[in-house]
Parts: C-alpha cells; sequence; structure tokens
C-alpha cells in the first residue's frame, strides 16, 4: 500500500499528475537488499504546494519514504535491523543506517495520478513505473526485495521483472521457499491466497522477492499470510521479524 494515511471513499479523481521526488535518495550504492513499497502518501509528492505543507506540519508526516506518522515501517526497521533509526524517523539518519547495511529503498511507481488524497494503492490511477532503477539495482547487486505488501509484490513482478530480458520466474524454489517461510511460522497458505514470495533466476544468480502485511493493518492481512491461529498479532508480529532478519542477513 501507500506510506501511511487512511483510505478515504468517495473521493473525486484528482486531473493533476503527481510526482515521486525522492527515489534517487533510496538509491544507495553497492545495496545488496532492497525494502520496496508503492507510492507516497498525497502530503509527501510534487508538485508541492501549501496545503501538503499544512498537512505535514500539523501532524509530523517527514518528505520521505514511509514518512508518514501512522506508518509503522520504521518501527519494524528499528526493532529488527538498526535501533538507532528512531520514529519519529529523522531521514539523516535512515539514509546513514541504509548505506551502513547496504539497503536500498525504493517504490514501484514514478507517477500516478490519485483520487483525492487516498493513500490505498486501489485509488492511484495511470502509473508510471519505475522499472529502469530497480532493474538498475538488480543489475548491480540486490538479490533480496522486501515488499511492503502482495500488491508491490505483484507489481514487481507483472510490471517490472517480467519485462526483463534475462530473468526467469523459477517456480520450484518459489515453492519451496514459501513453504519454508511459511513452515518455520506454524502457518498454512490458505490456496485462494496469492503467494507472499516470487524467487528469480538471473544468469547464475537468484533473486528473491518477498512480501509482507502491510504494515499499518497486519492483523487484518495476516490469515492471506498463512495464519492459522487466533492470535493474528502475534503470528503478524513474528512474521515481521522472521522477514526482516531475513533481508538483514
Amino acid at each position: 500500500m501507500g506510506h501511511g494515511y487512511k483510505k478515504q471513499s468517495n473521493l473525486p479523481a484528482m486531473k493533476t499528475k503527481e510526482f515521486h521526488p525522492f527515489l534517487n535518495e533510496g538509491n544507495i550504492k553497492g545495496a545488496t537488499k532492497l525494502i520496496l513499497g508503492s507510492f507516497p502518501v498525497y502530503a509527501c509528492t510534487d508538485p508541492d504546494n501549501m496545503k501538503k505543507l499544512k498537512m505535514r506540519n500539523e501532524d509530523g508526516t517527514v518528505r520521505f519514504f514511509y514518512g508518514s506518522c501512522k506508518s509503522k515501517l520504521w518501527d519494524l526497521f528499528n526493532q529488527h535491523i538498526d535501533s538507532n533509526v528512531t520514529v519519529p524517523i529523522r531521514k539523516t539518519l535512515a539514509l546513514k543506517s541504509l548505506r551502513q547495511k547496504k539497503i536500498a529503498i525504493s517504490d514501484t511507481i514514478v507517477s500516478c495520478l490519485r483520487k483525492g488524497i487516498s493513500a490505498s494503492d486501489k485509488d492511484l490511477k495511470g502509473k508510471d513505473y519505475n522499472e529502469k532503477m530497480i532493474w538498475n539495482m538488480i543489475q548491480n547487486g540486490v538479490s533480496k526485495i522486501l515488499c511492503t505488501s502482495k500488491g508491490v509484490l505483484l507489481d514487481l513482478d507483472s510490471k517490472i521483472l517480467r519485462s526483463m530480458e534475462g530473468i526467469t520466474l523459477d517456480l520450484a524454489l518459489t515453492k519451496q521457499f514459501s513453504d519454508n517461510f511459511i513452515g518455520d511460522l506454524n502457518g498454512k497458505l490458505q490456496e485462494s491466497s496469492k503467494g507472499i514470495c516470487f524467487v528469480y533466476r538471473l544468469k547464475k544468480r537468484i533473486i528473491y522477492a518477498l512480501a509482507i502485511p502491510s504494515p499499518g493493518s497486519p492483523q487484518r492481512q495476516a490469515h492471506h499470510f498463512g495464519c492459522i491461529s487466533k492470535d493474528k498479532h502475534e503470528y503478524a508480529n513474528s512474521y515481521f521479524e522472521k522477514a526482516f532478519k531475513w533481508l538483514k542477513k
């Protein structure tokens, strides 16, 4: 999903195209891992204006990846990757940590139209995808991609990677990785649920892409990520811990 605000229904479509203002900042040189989202919240996109500035000032949103005060992404990063990255997020600290850990951060969408100020990916239309940057990251060494929702994972696969020459989806490795990941959590993926991962081959390299429940509402999505227990909160927390530790390695 987007980076933090709750969906607002019955909103009119906006005619102004929005652009991603900080993709280059997340393009970490020498990165071997990537955190991948969809598109920033309305308050963080270009063209900037007084309305967006007022929104940021009122709720403390930072003009950076997952900079919304409602986002939980950096809380998870703090818990499982680097406790020096505090919340509310400070961009300088986040970038320093990302460089040290060789983790890039990016989004699948470069520009789009939006219904109202909704952060729901369903309300983003006319999307232009971030194909070139993501592909360059992979070619330059990224082999683990943590997608912040299943929607991001599916867009990465269908809109970006499938069209790239030389990369192929390995169905056997995808199933093996999924079964092992869910099995370690004592979960079971429902047949009706879309997969949690894709594993690709690029020449002699293996590229892993793993989805996590949207950090803003993980409990509501836990059953789509293998939860068969009554305690969805505990399962989601275990899933996050395993996913971020996998990324950190």
